[in-house]
């Protein structure tokens, strides 16, 4: 008889393996878990586009119509003009406040004229594109510099110019009822008193290219006349809304039409005729005014 050592009372015994029969140990993985194509060292592995998100871009295009598409396809074979149908002329500067800021008078209205550039025939469906933007900046009276930004002493910049500064298109009759595409610019202002000229440059929105870094090109521009802003003491006061004004209000344009100030520009009146004497009454009116 054997005695027990003590270190044999120590020792357990490990459970029997569980091994699996021959065979029945398979490495392949079922198709729904195959591993993904690993990325690169160093780059980020960006999945490929699934079937879904190039149908989804397939019906985001599929809204616009052939109109449209044929139109952007051919913009290299039109011609586009801007034309300032009412020049600015003066303003009052607002300085550095929000509470009393005043607009160039008159508003501009910039017009647009699109004709094709071999048969020049004025195209009337690219007139009535509804994403045609006019932006408007400012600039120095010679047209050199653009003075839209003021720096201040504190290297901050800040706007000079004010208000506004992009306007969609409104096709409408003018005062001679002649149709046309136009832009007003009916809430400009500027801060400071000296001589400017406005800029005025056409974009053409493509909805296919609105992506974050998209761009879009400008087809034309066009410079105002110089005007003078004038600071609260010169200012002449505001004029009388030009019949352009009143025919594009009339018609729903986003643009005000304002009675001016009459001490400073009168309105005309009509010429008594010679043959005519004045009367009484208007012996007093002439006292009056």
């Amino acid at each position: 008889m054997r005695l027990a050592q003590p270190h044999d009372q120590n020792i357990i015994p490990a459970p029997p393996l569980q091994l699996p029969p021959v065979g029945s140990i398979s490495t392949r993985r079922p198709p729904e878990m195959a591993p993904a194509a690993e990325p690169r060292q160093g780059t980020l592995g960006a999945p490929r586009p699934s079937p879904d998100s190039r149908q989804t871009r397939a019906v985001q295009r599929s809204w616009q119509s052939p109109q449209v598409r044929d139109v952007r396809d051919r913009v290299e074979d039109l011609r586009y003009e801007l034309k300032v149908r009412q020049q600015p002329i003066a303003a009052r500067a607002c300085g550095f406040g929000e509470r009393d800021r005043r607009v160039i008078d008159p508003p501009p209205i910039i017009q647009l004229t699109v004709s094709d550039a071999h048969t020049k025939q004025v195209d009337l469906d690219e007139l009535r594109y509804s994403l045609n933007v006019v932006h408007c900046t400012l600039w120095s009276a010679d047209g050199r510099h653009e003075e839209t930004a003021l720096v201040q002493p504190d290297k901050r910049a800040t706007r000079r110019l004010m208000g506004q500064l992009v306007a969609s298109p409104s096709v409408a009759k003018d005062e001679h009822d002649q149709e046309g595409c136009f832009f007003c610019f009916p809430d400009l202002s500027c801060r400071t008193h000296g001589k400017y000229r406005l800029r005025f440059v056409l974009m053409r929105i493509d909805p296919a290219n609105l992506v974050v870094g998209g761009t879009s090109p400008i087809l034309t521009e066009v410079l105002s006349d110089v005007f003078t802003v004038y600071t609260a003491k010169e200012f002449p006061g505001m004029r009388p809304s030009s019949a352009l004004t009143r025919a594009l209000k009339l018609q729903g344009c986003n643009i005000q039409v304002k009675k001016g100030n009459e001490k400073m520009f009168p309105r005309k009146r009509p010429a008594v005729g010679t043959g005519d004497a004045p009367t009484d009454g208007d012996r007093v009116k002439r006292l009056h005014n």
